[in-house]
């Protein structure tokens, strides 16, 4: 088995190093500082800080996964400079926010939104593709969460949502349990594609995520921005579902309706 290298070792690369472990498979988790190490070796993997630049070897697996575009480009621009070959494999964490306000289906072939944000992640994902060419593969994911993670948990701490957005807007969800085994099976793919989109559909617009999550917490739903001209955004995860995730553990958005202040990683 390869051995994986995961640069940002957070919720979900502890998550996919976890399985890799596992499997069998030896783990290397790099991060920032040294808080989540403990943990990391609980779950059989080898912690380090900074980059894995000077570890990586060409038969290995490459899992990037840093916090945000910029630090994903930032990321792949450091290997570069460092004259790292892509290795057998490399996996680059994205996100939908990629497509922006665009509307309609929305598929891995759905050009990038014309915003500013929208434009930098296609940058970022353009660099990556530079560097790591046919052994690379892009996850577009939508927003994750778990108990204690995510927009409900965000909700049930702060109170009230702190940012408005049109009712009918469409949230994109993904548990962290099933974007982490959507990311070991584009590692072990003989032959993944470029790109996969990878989100739980059917998703709730903004008001049916916040109706339901305010009328389990108690709270009054939240005000909202005026509604868009357009139909709610539908995903098309054709190729995900083939690939790569068949069948998710977690198909229904009401599982991200849950939070505890005493939460394990479930």
């Amino acid at each position: 088995m390869n051995r994986l290298l995961i640069w940002g070792a957070g919720e979900l690369g502890g998550r996919v190093g976890r399985l890799w472990a596992q499997a069998g498979g030896r783990t290397l988790g790099f991060t920032r500082s040294s808080h989540r190490h403990p943990a990391l070796q609980g779950w059989g993997i080898e912690p380090h800080t900074g980059s894995p630049a000077a570890h990586l070897r060409p038969g290995d697996h490459l899992l990037l996964a840093l916090p945000g575009h910029r630090a994903q480009q930032q990321a792949v621009q450091h290997l570069i400079a460092a004259q790292v070959e892509p290795p057998a494999r490399a996996v680059f964490i994205s996100v939908t926010a990629i497509y922006g306000d665009t509307a309609g289906s929305l598929r891995e072939e759905t050009p990038p939104g014309s915003d500013d944000r929208s434009s930098a992640i296609a940058a970022a994902e353009q660099t990556f593709r530079d560097w790591a060419g046919t052994q690379g593969v892009i996850l577009r994911l939508g927003g994750l969460y778990c108990n204690g993670r995510g927009p409900f948990s965000a909700l049930a701490r702060r109170g009230s949502v702190t940012r408005q957005a049109p009712p009918n807007k469409t949230m994109a969800l993904l548990h962290y349990e099933d974007a982490a085994a959507a990311v070991v099976a584009a590692l072990n793919h003989p032959a993944p594609e470029a790109v996969y989109l990878a989100v739980t559909p059917p998703c709730p617009t903004r008001q049916e995520f916040y109706r339901a999550a305010c009328a389990k917490l108690g709270l009054p739903e939240p005000a909202y921005a005026p509604p868009l001209d357009t139909p709610p955004v539908q995903f098309d995860v054709t190729r995900l579902r083939r690939d790569l995730l068949p069948v998710p553990n977690y198909p229904d958005w009401r599982a991200a309706l849950v939070f505890s202040n005493h939460f394990t990683n479930s």
